[in-house]
């Protein structure tokens, strides 16, 4: 052989006892040959030590065992100490460091510099020859094994895509030079092998070789650096895995001058983000709010145009093939003009589609390919059906979705279409309260209209007419006249923050201390009154409560850029988008599951969505800002919301989601094809600011607390101790009971915490006369003056006998007994009375602390059954 190597990468297949793998593991081979006609094996193995003369007898045995040979004859030579550094090849290594030219290498731990291959740590198993991987270490421990003198060192480590646990049994020398060279944090690679535990339950890696290894953490290197402003911690609950303190860490690492934090509907995260900032970044404490616009999000008159209920009207309705406005085509027109409740002019016209229809659409509409053939082109349709309204107002059901397809028809064809239109179902929401579905043929059942053809457009259209007729006489007798004063009365009639409302997303800012404030205000709301499965912030409360808060349009779930999905016109993406501060958009990863379940064709239109959004941001002069909606630090984590999603039963939940803490040059690409000016104005500039916008908000304040007041609590407990000390101890105090009770009572009363002991015992007192005894917990037991104003059950002062008739008593100091529960009983030798056994021996510091000022943290288990009263 040309060089020595590891006994075991030789012999990989080989694992003998616990006790000669030991004396193995340092031993190399020096030659190694095999004698083909008389199947024998002769070795030359190179040990710091001697090997004992039964253990290579045991080896040779075994070896003949293992490999079918007639006989193995060992040689063992002893080594010099730094022979075993020759047998480590020079040069840089794969996976490894290059051995210096001179001197120690300090990165070597154990063994020598790693000659094996380095593989992934999912690739890993017992047939796996000899290798090496890189990872983390996450826990290690070692101790010394039963047998003495042999020391166990155990550590766990991944590389993410899997974990290893090292096993390694090491004499007491070598443990003395391993000692505190393997921590929690380091970046190790590791040769050897895997191999079963002692067990056979689970499989533990053997090495051979342990070096550390470089790891370049992830550094934002942009000159100017963005700020997240959409950021998810583990309290959104079930969705992020961020954790809180890392996430304001990292930023403070990279430069950044600010991080926001923006959890669903909660602030939990807000202390330790207060606490990990540490005066090096401005926090942006904000929600990502559960929104519900209970105020215009659904207008029932649309445009500007005026006119009494008695003008003319053209009530219309349209069939389609789809449902996607962008994508689908109209395949009939069909109208009524409706003047003075009469309809006196009607309309129809179905549309070539120029495409066959689907089953389930003639099934619907009872029109067929036949029928269209022959049919006007769109353009011919579309000219027919405006000259025949002309600058009428117009009013449909679900007024939305028609207008809508009208309204990108006619874009397609270059003609000019801004109507005002009425929609009938939001008529029918508000003035039909008692009903729960307000499709057009329950409607029109509830006012009793004519049977008609539904999902035929002819049909439908007149049947909107009819509906009008009442729907005016109701308005008319609230006293309206006209149709743009139908909106108003409609903010009168909707109920508050009530269903036929989904709810969506919105970001949330505090700007000052008034913001703060009147954000708890409204997450206290949305908990407390509006709760209806997510806490719910409607819109009403946010214009009340609107004072020092900065309000963003959030995610695909908000509000706007479901507008923008649902193709609404530009008037009305306009109108919503002027609601908000600031505008959002994303990286297309983050929606791409709207490719996949259907929602749009390509990955260009979810870009068109996003240059849309910035679109609007120019036109009404507000910032438009790149968020990464973070949920997860790093992009490894990605795997274990995978986890949380799958436990949800989302079916796309294994689908990649890369919504990690992203840095400025990565959402630079994300943004690139809005052109380098403006991906830099939205993912750096706005960002920047935005946090400009907001103060540097002091969580809590600095050194100074603000306990609650509760009239003679300091007088009420001091008469309470003092009180029940004197009937237990009697007039004259032993000087044990009437020190400790002074020193407790001085740092209660000089730092004015009797408030807390006051309400814990009236609690405690009141649950008590209902029958429900109450149970301490904690170090509250640690406390003399709980004991005397009855909040626990534990008497801390030392082991005691007390004599409950007259009062004396007698402590045992000598540390004899534990608890004075475990003394023999005694009776009294000043009146014959049978002694009370007391005291539990805790000393107060483990309460209150050395210095008598830590706030008190009484727990108390109160009965489950009297809780709910």
């Amino acid at each position: 052989m040309s060089r020595s190597i590891p006994f075991f990468d030789l012999f990989s297949d080989y694992i003998p006892e616990r006790e000669l793998r030991i004396l193995l593991l340092e031993v190399l081979v020096e030659e190694a040959a095999v004698q083909q006609d008389t199947l024998t094996m002769d070795l030359t193995l190179l040990s710091r030590e001697m090997l004992p003369e039964e253990a290579v007898a045991q080896v040779e045995q075994e070896l003949c065992r293992l490999y079918q040979l007639q006989g193995v004859h060992i040689t063992v030579r002893q080594s010099a100490p730094e022979e075993k550094k020759k047998a480590a090849p020079e040069g840089k290594k794969r996976g490894g460091a290059a051995a210096p030219a001179g001197g120690e290498d300090n990165s070597v731990i154990l063994g020598g510099h790693i000659t094996a291959n380095l593989i992934s740590m999912k690739d890993v198993g017992l047939k796996t020859p000899t290798f090496a991987v890189t990872g983390k270490v996450f826990a290690e421990e070692l101790y010394e094994t039963r047998r003495p003198g042999v020391w166990c060192l155990t550590f766990d480590m991944t590389d993410q895509s899997g974990s290893v646990r090292v096993v390694k049994y090491l004499k007491e020398k070598e443990m003395e030079q391993l000692k505190g060279r393997i921590e929690a944090g380091m970046y190790l690679t590791v040769q050897g092998r895997m191999k079963l535990t002692r067990d056979g339950t689970d499989l533990q890696m053997e090495p051979y070789c342990i070096c550390t290894a470089e790891h370049t953490e992830r550094m934002d290197l942009a000159e100017k650096k963005r700020v997240e402003l959409h950021l998810h911690t583990r309290m959104s609950n079930m969705d992020a895995l961020t954790d809180t303190k890392k996430a304001v860490k990292t930023a403070i690492r990279w430069g950044h001058p600010a991080i926001a934090i923006t959890d669903h509907g909660v602030v939990q995260s807000f202390p330790d983000a207060a606490s990990a900032a540490g005066g090096k970044i401005k926090i942006l404490y904000g929600v990502e709010a559960y929104f519900v616009n209970n105020l215009d999000d659904r207008l029932a008159v649309h445009g500007t145009k005026d006119c009494d209920f008695d003008s003319e009207i053209v009530c219309f309705d349209i069939e389609t093939t789809g449902l996607n406005v962008k994508y689908e085509a109209i395949t009939e027109i069909g109208a009524v003009i409706l003047k003075g409740g009469k309809i006196t002019d009607t309309f129809q016209t179905f549309v070539n589609p120029n495409r066959r229809l689907r089953p389930e659409i003639i099934g619907l509409t009872g029109i067929t390919d036949e029928m269209l053939r022959d049919a006007p082109q769109p353009r011919e349709a579309l000219e027919k059906f405006l000259a025949f309204a002309g600058d009428r107002p117009l009013a449909a059901h679900n007024a939305e979705f028609d207008i809508g397809f009208i309204r990108e028809n006619c874009k397609k064809e270059g003609l000019p279409f801004d109507p005002t239109y009425i929609d009938s179902l939001i008529l029918a929401q508000n003035l039909l309260q008692d009903l729960t579905h307000f499709k057009l043929d329950t409607v029109a059942e509830r006012l009793k209209l004519p049977a008609f053809n539904h999902h035929r457009a002819s049909d439908d259209g007149a049947t909107v007419g009819y509906m009008l007729v009442p729907f005016f006489e109701m308005l008319r007798e609230r006293g309206l006249s006209c149709i743009q004063q139908i909106n108003d009365e409609m903010l009168k009639l909707r109920p508050l923050g009530k269903a036929h409302r989904r709810p969506r997303h919105m970001i949330i800012l505090a700007k000052n201390k008034l913001g703060m404030h009147n954000m708890y205000k409204l997450i206290s709301l949305s908990n407390l009154k509006y709760f209806k499965r997510q806490p719910i912030i409607p819109k009403t409360e946010l214009v009340r409560y609107r004072e020092g808060l900065i309000i963003g349009a959030a995610c695909e779930a908000g509000e706007l850029f479901q507008a923008v999905v649902e193709h609404k016109g530009w008037d009305e993406l306009k109108r919503i988008a002027s609601f908000y501060d600031y505008l959002e958009i994303q990286p297309i990863c983050n929606n791409l599951f709207m490719l996949r379940q259907g929602k749009v064709r390509s990955e260009e239109e979810l870009r068109d969505f996003n240059r849309t959004i910035v679109r609007l941001g120019e036109e009404l002069d507000k910032p438009v800002v790149a968020t990464g909606d973070v949920h997860f630090l790093d992009p490894e984590d990605e795997v274990y919301r995978h986890i949380l999603l799958a436990s949800k039963k989302f079916e796309d939940a294994d689908a990649p989601l890369p919504i990690y803490f992203k840095t400025t040059d990565e959402m630079l690409r994300e943004c690139a094809y809005l052109g380098e000016e403006k991906a830099t104005e939205v993912v750096v500039t706005n960002p920047n600011l935005i946090a400009d916008m907001v103060e540097d908000i002091q969580l809590l304040p600095k050194g100074q607390l603000f306990p609650p007041r509760l009239q003679n609590s300091r007088e009420d407990l001091y008469n309470l101790v003092w009180g029940k000390a004197h009937a237990l101890y009697g007039k004259e105090l032993p000087q044990i009971v009437q020190d400790r009770l002074d020193t407790e009572m001085n740092s209660i009363l000089g730092r004015g915490y009797d408030v807390i002991y006051m309400s814990a015992q009236k609690l405690v007192q009141r649950s008590l006369e209902n029958g429900y005894l109450v149970g301490s917990r904690g170090s509250v037991g640690s406390s003399l003056v709980a004991y005397m104003s009855g909040i626990t059950e534990v008497n801390s002062l030392p082991p005691h006998y007390r004599c409950p008739k007259c009062r004396h008593s007698e402590f045992i100091l000598d540390g004899s007994y534990g608890c004075g529960a475990d003394m023999p009983d005694r009776v009294c030798p000043v009146c014959g009375e049978k002694y009370a056994k007391d005291g539990f021996n805790i000393p107060f510091e483990t309460f209150l602390g050395f210095g008598g000022d830590k706030v008190p943290d009484i727990d108390l288990n109160f009965s489950g059954e009297y809780q709910a009263k």
